[in-house]
């Protein structure tokens, strides 16, 4: 346990730039916009031109008498219950960073002969790889999960200042709703189905990162798409009949793009007529509902075929670790 705990460290300190810095880039530059926008629309925004008797005057709009109670109540609950969607883009920028450091993580210990150390050293080749996998598929999530949090809080205190400076003073009661403490830990809960779910992608990326030569990204995503392209076209020419929507979906959707967070609705669509972005609204529901919607996709039999081949391909990885150290 000791030495998968130093092995974690070690790839976090390798690719702390992936992992934190451009998590923390982004919800800056996304808070800094954030920030432009609800000044600009405080100066702007909440003023209007009109004429008197043929002045002109400048007035200012007070949204809060615009509103009723119950409706300001439903636009302070709204921002309650869903202001993590905010954070929506950092969760993109963590499936682009993991694809990209399973891709590598084998390939380019052995382009730059790194893996002779690391062999010389008294750990083994499934502790290793099992650690690339872990900060992959626990840590990196994890970290996301926990800057997204702090950029999501920061842009609905600017939002609930923008709104005060227009009349809506519901800051208190946006920090009174329980949904606001709850929303981190109902997206934590999200994260075993994104574990289960990525794991045939991250297996094919790193059983591709060990046994490529040169170029692991056109073997890993060129090959896939090379076949299904060929497979289409030979279809269309020949008029096989064959449905090949299956590979589109599972081998190419499933497989390459399994490092996406919520890509599981994009393949099952959201259960029970669901909406999965109800949690952005001004009503009652919360990201309660996403996580009962994100674990029912592991009622379906692909998921699971998906963590099988996953977990195969990582045991292959590691087996092609164990020879093929070439430069």
């Amino acid at each position: 346990m000791n030495t998968m705990k130093w092995l974690i460290k070690r790839e976090y300190w390798e690719h702390k730039g992936g992992f934190f810095w451009a998590p923390v880039v982004v919800g800056a530059i996304m808070t800094l916009f954030l920030g432009i926008t609800v000044f600009t629309a405080v100066v702007t925004g909440s003023k209007h031109i009109t004429e008197i008797n043929g002045t002109t005057v400048t007035t200012t709009t007070n949204i809060a008498k615009e509103l009723t109670i119950e409706q300001q109540h439903q636009v302070v609950s709204g921002l309650a219950n869903g202001y993590m969607g905010i954070s929506a883009p950092l969760f993109m920028v963590l499936g682009l960073v993991v694809f990209f450091f399973c891709l590598g993580a084998l390939f380019d210990e052995r382009k730059d002969r790194s893996v002779l150390f690391w062999k010389s050293l008294p750990v083994s080749d499934t502790a290793t790889v099992l650690s690339k996998v872990a900060i992959a598929l626990i840590v990196a999530p994890l970290i996301t999960l926990g800057i997204a949090t702090a950029t999501s809080i920061l842009s609905l205190l600017l939002i609930c200042m923008g709104a005060a400076a227009s009349g809506l003073h519901g800051l208190g009661d946006a920090f009174g709703n329980v949904n606001l403490y709850l929303a981190p830990f109902q997206v934590a809960a999200i994260l075993p189905v994104y574990f289960l779910w990525a794991l045939p992608t991250v297996g094919w990326l790193m059983m591709v990162s060990a046994w490529a030569r040169t170029k692991p990204f056109l073997w890993a995503v060129g090959a896939p798409l090379l076949a299904g392209t060929l497979l289409s076209w030979f279809n269309a020419l020949f008029g096989f009949g064959w449905n090949l929507s299956w590979f589109w979906k599972h081998i190419i959707g499933h497989g390459l793009g399994g490092v996406i967070p919520g890509m599981w609705f994009a393949q099952h669509g959201i259960p029970n007529g669901g909406d999965i972005g109800a949690g952005l609204h001004a009503r009652s529901e919360n990201f309660g509902m996403l996580v009962t919607q994100s674990w029912q996709v592991l009622a379906t039999a692909d998921a699971w075929i998906g963590v099988a081949a996953g977990a195969a391909m990582i045991y292959a990885a590691i087996r092609l670790r164990r020879w093929r150290d070439e430069g």
